[in-house]
């Protein structure tokens, strides 16, 4: 049995297996169950988060789960609250000189990593839940920022939301991608002024595809660097709010979820 699992582990990374496993049992185990928080992040939580981001020691997630635990701290605050927050931590240091790029680099994408392993584990938590609401999000060609679309997805799943999302999209690619599938919205995330044009052409893309009718929304650092981004690129609409998205989908439903 050990010769069996010691093979497959030579397939699989073993920072993967320990990684999938930390996010299924927070999700099933943790998620909901805090009292109300401020908003504020748990300073040891968000400590252990860096440390793992720097070292990628299995060590450190059961410490991580253990601390979650003990302070009733929900999945979804990791996600909405500590992991940005660590992201953040993590650029200062670059700033500072404490970390070099490729450092930071990887340090980022353990954080990517979990992220995506949590969104893995509230999909699996939620399986025998049939989703009406389908959207593709989408991250342009020259974003390397995809932190903070990753933290969208998995916001999006936990309420019961299908989401595609795809990345180093153009528009041609967008195009495949809809006439592939049925989506209730398009969702573009955009964090560089120099994809504004490409962001243009992107929204151009999915009004000209079969399902024009569904609503185009544009998230993210842009419309924070950039005015009258709706009229720029003819998104339908200019928004960061996970519920005013919703809504502007016709997807109240979900929005309530949220509340």
């Amino acid at each position: 049995m050990t010769g069996m699992l010691d093979s497959s582990l030579t397939r699989r990374d073993r920072g993967d297996v320990d990684l999938e496993r930390f996010a299924m049992r927070v999700v099933a185990g943790i998620a909901g169950k805090h009292p109300d928080r401020s908003g504020e992040p748990d300073k040891d939580l968000l400590r252990l988060l860096v440390r793992h981001a720097r070292t990628g020691d299995p060590v450190v997630l059961r410490a991580l789960f253990g601390h979650l635990e003990r302070e009733r701290i929900s999945a979804e605050d990791v996600v909405d609250v500590h992991i940005p927050d660590a992201a953040r931590s993590l650029g200062a240091s670059w700033h500072a000189g404490d970390l070099d790029i490729l450092e930071t680099t990887l340090a980022i994408s353990r954080l990517q990593a979990l992220l995506r392993e949590l969104g893995r584990a509230w999909s699996a938590d939620h399986a025998e839940t049939s989703s009406e609401a389908r959207v593709i999000l989408v991250v342009p060609q020259r974003e390397q920022h995809t932190l903070g679309t990753l933290i969208v997805a998995q916001q999006l799943r936990r309420l019961g939301v299908s989401v595609n999302m795809q990345l180093m999209v153009s528009p041609a690619k967008l195009t495949v991608l809809l006439a592939e599938s049925t989506y209730d919205a398009v969702f573009i995330s955009v964090a560089n002024r120099s994809n504004l044009e490409l962001c243009k052409e992107l929204v151009a893309s999915a009004k000209r595809s079969i399902f024009r009718d569904s609503p185009v929304v544009l998230g993210g650092a842009l419309p924070g660097v950039q005015n009258n981004v709706r009229e720029l690129t003819g998104a339908d609409v200019v928004t960061n709010d996970i519920g005013q998205a919703l809504d502007a989908c016709d997807l109240r439903a979900y929005n309530r979820a949220a509340q």
